[in-house]
């Protein structure tokens, strides 16, 4: 009950994100609009990402396959983390090459924070503080 009741919480923030990233006022290319964008596409990624590691928590019978799955994601979650901290340290200029970097860390912020969903609903209380770096944004 809780996998489902926290899915259709992800499924309903990426729908408003997603109407807000159609709907937004703000030329292409601003800040606000880079913003809106990478929260869009962030929500997707943690939706994906928590979508992938609930299937396989619900495939598990017994504590020790719950336990084994858990900890396979805890790997996959750290390894994701470094990544994500090594790559966002480092500022790029935003032109339509960069999009393509944000649109894919901005995807990866949110794998990770599915995985961390996860992993919490499992039992494992793993987060990440402080918040990788965002180079790209500057959120006023």
């Amino acid at each position: 009950m809780r996998l489902d009741a926290h899915h259709a919480e992800l499924t309903v923030t990426a729908l408003a994100y997603g109407r807000r990233y159609r709907t937004t006022p703000e030329p292409r290319g601003t800040d606000g609009y880079l913003e809106v964008r990478a929260q869009f596409i962030g929500s997707l990624g943690r939706l994906a990402a928590f979508e992938e590691a609930s299937t396989r928590l619900v495939r598990c019978r017994f504590n020790t396959e719950l336990a084994a799955h858990a900890d396979e994601l805890t790997r996959q979650f750290f390894v994701l983390r470094t990544v994500i901290g090594r790559h966002g340290r480092e500022p790029r200029p935003v032109d339509e090459s960069g999009w393509r970097r944000l649109d894919y860390f901005a995807s990866q912020l949110g794998r990770l924070e599915g995985l961390a969903d996860a992993l919490a609903i499992a039992g494992r209380n793993v987060r990440f503080f402080p918040l990788p770096a965002l180079p790209w944004l500057r959120i006023s």
